[in-house]
C-alpha cells in the first residue's frame, strides 16, 4: 500500500517546473498533450521574463526622469555658477550648454524669435555669447528676490540685444535650418601679438614712474595735525 503523497509548495513545485522531467514521464502522454505541456510550461516562462523584464524598464525610466531634472533646471532654474565659455572645462561646459539649449529654446519661442535667431546658433559662437548673456540677466531679473522693476529692465536690455543679433545673423543668412559658414575676408597677421606688445611696451617707456614721497609728509595720513 503506497503512502498518501504531501502537497507540495508552490516554490516547489515552480522548481520542480523548470527541472527536467524525469525519463519516461513525457513518453506515457499522447503527443497532443505533451505538445501542450511544452507550450503551457514555455509560456509561464515567457510571462516571468516579459514581467521582470517590464520591471526593469520602469526602473530606468525613473532614473532617466530623476536624471533629467537633475541636469534640465528649464527656464526657471538656477543658471550655472559659472559662465566663462573660455575657461569652461568638460563637465562645466556640458551643464551651461543643456541649461542654455532648454532656455533658448523657450525664449525663442516664446518671443517669436525665429527670423532673428538661426537655429543653428550654437554653432555661432558670437550667438552663444549674446543668449548666455541674455540668459543670465534673465534668471537674475526674474528672481522671486529681484525687485519688481528688474523684469522691465531685462525687457529693454532685450529690445536693445535684438539688433545686436540681427546684426550677427546677417553675416551668414542661415535660413531654415541650413547653416551657412561665415566668409571672412580680413585675418590678422600671425605676428599681432607680437606686434601688441611692442606697443605696449612703447606705450610704457613714455610714461613716468611714481618719485618717492616729500619728506616731512605721511602719505597715509590726510589732513593730520600742524
Amino acid at each position: 500500500m503506497t503512502e498518501p503523497q504531501q502537497p507540495q509548495h508552490p516554490d516547489r513545485r515552480r522548481a520542480d517546473r523548470s527541472a527536467p522531467a524525469p525519463a519516461g514521464a513525457a513518453g506515457d502522454l499522447p503527443p497532443e498533450l505533451q505538445a501542450a505541456a511544452m507550450l503551457s510550461q514555455g509560456l509561464a516562462e515567457l510571462v516571468e521574463t516579459v514581467g521582470e523584464l517590464a520591471e526593469n524598464h520602469f526602473a530606468l525610466r525613473e532614473q532617466v526622469q530623476t536624471l533629467a531634472e537633475q541636469l534640465r533646471p528649464g527656464p526657471a532654474g538656477p543658471a550655472p555658477a559659472d559662465l566663462r565659455w573660455r575657461v569652461l572645462d568638460r563637465p562645466a561646459a556640458s551643464q551651461v550648454w543643456i541649461w542654455l539649449i532648454d532656455w533658448v529654446g523657450w525664449f525663442v519661442d516664446r518671443y517669436s524669435l525665429t527670423e532673428e535667431i538661426p537655429a543653428c546658433w550654437p554653432i555661432h559662437p558670437q550667438l552663444v555669447e549674446e543668449l548666455t548673456a541674455l540668459a543670465a540677466s534673465w534668471h537674475v531679473a526674474y528672481d522671486p528676490r529681484a525687485s519688481s522693476d528688474t523684469p522691465l529692465r531685462w525687457l529693454e536690455a532685450l529690445a536693445r540685444a535684438r539688433p545686436r543679433l540681427r546684426e550677427w545673423d546677417e553675416h551668414t543668412r542661415c535660413r531654415n535650418g541650413e547653416h551657412t559658414k561665415r566668409r571672412i575676408d580680413l585675418t590678422w597677421p600671425a605676428t599681432w601679438r607680437d606686434q601688441a606688445l611692442d606697443a605696449a611696451e612703447h606705450d610704457l617707456t613714455g610714461r613716468s614712474t611714481p618719485g618717492p614721497p616729500a619728506e616731512g609728509t605721511d602719505s597715509s595720513v590726510d589732513g593730520g595735525d600742524r
